[in-house]
């Protein structure tokens, strides 16, 4: 990704996240160990510098009482590392 998408029109990226609270759920962490985290896939445009960031495959975890964090938390994370344009595609 870092070689190739180097200065891209367009760079799209998968990314997974969860709420701090169920971090120590081994099934959360298992999940999160086949993706992407905001932070990583932000470093990731911050390096390749693209014209355009897009999110898509958009893996968002919850359960029955810790909701799924939201669209903005998941810019906001992503921000930690990337301040280029960046935009998210949803499934509807």
């Amino acid at each position: 990704m870092l070689r190739y998408g180097a200065g891209a029109d367009l760079l799209v990226h998968e990314v997974a996240m969860a709420r701090p609270e169920l971090l120590g759920e081994v099934y959360i962490q298992r999940i999160l160990n086949h993706h992407t985290s905001p932070q990583e896939a932000g470093h990731v445009f911050a390096t390749t510098r693209p014209k355009l960031a897009a999110f898509t495959h958009l893996v968002l975890l919850a359960n029955k009482t810790v909701a799924a964090p939201t669209i903005e938390e998941l810019i906001a994370a992503t921000r930690e590392t990337y301040s280029g344009p960046l935009v998210v595609g949803e499934d509807w």
